[in-house]
């Protein structure tokens, strides 16, 4: 292999290390949002078997989705 064939290689293993790992911080990023989501359904259905029914939020299955996709957690 010539230099130029050699550097081509490289900057090709570079480049896919680089969509890798913005893969994985993608894949990272929706974990967080989804362990968020997860934990503010455990406490609904908690406070709702402990007779707390006052702070559940009831929400369609598109809100509910609405939410999911919001990474701040702010409210639409």
């Amino acid at each position: 292999m010539s230099q130029y064939q050699d550097d081509d290689f490289q900057n090709d293993l570079n480049e896919e290390a680089r969509d890798l790992l913005s893969a994985i911080e993608q894949v990272e990023e929706t974990l967080a949002m989804m362990t968020t989501v997860v934990g503010r359904l455990k406490e609904q259905v908690s406070a709702h078997l402990d007779g707390e029914d006052d702070d559940t939020i009831e929400m369609s299955a598109e809100e509910f989705l609405e939410q999911c996709e919001n990474t701040e957690g702010t409210w639409h």
